[in-house]
Order: C-alpha cells, then structure tokens, then sequence
C-alpha cells in the first residue's frame, strides 16, 4: 500500500528528524562503548547506524518522489525505499534480539539465516507484524531487566522500545487506515529520542 499523496512530505521529513536522531543514537552508543566497554552498546552502535540508513534511503526515495510530482517512472522508488528500510530495521532489531538471547543463553551460537529474495515491498501487514513481532520481544526483555534493577536508565530504555513497537502497530494499521501513519512517525520519534537520553545519562561524567 503506497502511502496516500499529501503524507509523502510529512513522510520525508520525518524521516530525516529521524535519521538524524538515529546517527545520533549511534554515536553516543558507541561513545558509552569506549568508555564502558559494555558489548550491548556495541550492537546498540551497530543497531542504530542501520536504522539510520534505512531512514535515509527511504526519506529520500520519498522526497524524489513528491519533487517529480509523482511521476510514473519514479513513483517505483516508494517501494524501493520502504523495502531497504523495512530490510535495515528486520536486521537492526534482529541484531538486538541476538544480544538479548546471548545474554539468556537461548542463543546456541550457529544460526540458520534463511536468504531473503529479492522483492520490492510496499507497506503491508506481513512486513509490519515482523517488526512488530521483534520490537515486542525486545521490550518484554527490557521491561523484564527494568523490573529487576528499577533504575532510571532501564525504565528509559523500556519506555524507547514499547514506543518502537506502538510505532510500528501505528505503521500496522495504517495498511488498513491512513489516519495512523503520523502517529507511527511520532511513536518512532519519541522512541528514538529516549534512547538518546538514556544514552547521554550513560556518558555523563561520573
């Protein structure tokens, strides 16, 4: 489902807000691995400068596709820039999981990675519940590590991941009802934007 016309803007524009707050992320991910040396960072790093990617690539497909004033020989770059941001946040948040299952032991160190084909995707229920369904896994984690240790930063990070996930329940429903798509945007915003100052708390001097 290709978004209706007049989002296409809204759509671009906060995907670079997002981009940019996403690279941020990365960096004072990485900055905290430095100083810490705590490995989950590292894949926060790594996480974060695929989401950043994605957002790009998929903020500029759209704004190309709004400035050609949808133009039939661009409009196929909606589903280009959706398929290789819904391809960054599979792996990112896949990436994530795969720390969470480390750090439970379920994970057994050979992993059967199944090949995707080569598909131009537009918006639709089956991409967003895979997101849906990895973010919600994330969350229960980190709501689980929030209720062992009570601190500020692991309710931050619970908080930054339960709005990804109403995000992309937002994005989900919006294959069915446009009205819902800006929410997903401002969802994923405020996720990301918790992440970021749980992060500076982080690197705070001590």
């Amino acid at each position: 489902m290709v978004p209706p016309y007049w989002f296409f803007g809204f759509d671009s524009l906060m995907e670079f807000i997002a981009f940019g707050i996403a690279i941020a992320v990365a960096f004072q991910a990485m900055k905290g691995y430095i100083l810490a040396k705590e490995r989950t960072l590292l894949y926060l790093n790594f996480s974060f400068v695929l989401l950043g990617a994605g957002l790009l690539v998929d903020g500029l497909a759209s704004l190309i596709v709004l400035l050609s004033r949808f133009h039939r020989g661009f409009l196929f770059l909606s589903a280009v820039g959706y398929t290789v941001s819904f391809a960054a946040q599979a792996l990112a948040y896949g990436i994530l999981v795969f720390a969470y299952l480390k750090q439970t032991r379920f994970w057994s160190g050979q992993v059967a990675m199944a090949a995707l084909p080569l598909i131009l995707f537009e918006h639709n229920p089956v991409t967003e519940l895979i997101l849906v369904f990895l973010l919600v896994y994330i969350a229960t984690q980190t709501g689980m590590n929030y209720s062992a240790s009570r601190t500020t930063n692991s309710l931050l990070v619970f908080g930054a991941f339960t709005s990804l996930a109403i995000g992309h329940v937002f994005f989900l429903l919006f294959t069915v009802a446009p009205v819902f798509f800006p929410f997903g945007h401002i969802a994923q915003l405020f996720g990301f934007l918790l992440l970021l100052a749980m992060l500076f708390r982080v690197n705070q001097p001590q």
